[in-house]
């Protein structure tokens, strides 16, 4: 009887210990610091290949949407950033993706409107509010920026139109 109560609290204990390295395993944790230090030398390269002229505009409709994708193609034609751009009747939402070494950043800017556009073409729209996201596509994993972390998010929990280039390519017909 001793030798099995000894048994069960070391297969417990073992169990624990498993469950415990496997969560270690599976959760990569994002480095909130090395994400922004790398954006930061990042903007600071694109502004300067920017402004050298070293960098290729190229805007081109969605297809199936009132909107817009702005490619930043560098000088070995690799996109470096893309805009899209989608309008809706009351609302505007902006995405920036930045594809670095590893993953894309992305940033959301969604700007509401007072009333939808087709209501008065002949008064400016005013913006009732703004909401602003940030988050990482990481080995096909989405990471949003929840208080100062990058926190592991269903893609229906960050409301991003794309995640990936290619899926930004097949919206203009690339």
């Amino acid at each position: 009887m001793k030798n099995n109560i000894k048994f069960i609290s070391l297969f417990f204990a073992l169990c624990i210990l498993i469950t415990g390295c496997m969560d270690s395993v599976f959760t990569k944790k994002i480095n909130t610091d090395n994400i922004k230090s790398t954006v930061n030398e990042f903007y600071r390269k694109f502004s300067t290949d920017y402004l050298n002229e070293e960098i290729t505009v190229v805007n081109k409709d969605i297809i199936g949407w009132d909107g817009e994708v702005v490619k930043y193609i560098d000088t070995n034609n690799k996109v470096s950033r893309c805009t899209v751009i989608i309008y809706g009747e009351d609302e505007k939402s902006t995405s920036d993706y930045y594809f670095i070494e590893g993953y894309i950043y992305v940033t959301i800017l969604k700007e509401y409107y007072t009333y939808p556009i087709y209501y008065s073409y002949n008064r400016p729209v005013d913006i009732m509010y703004r909401t602003f996201d940030e988050a990482v596509i990481y080995d096909g994993k989405i990471y949003k920026l929840v208080n100062g972390e990058f926190i592991k998010k269903d893609i229906d929990d960050v409301k991003m139109p794309y995640t990936s280039l290619h899926e930004i390519n097949e919206a203009i017909g690339e």
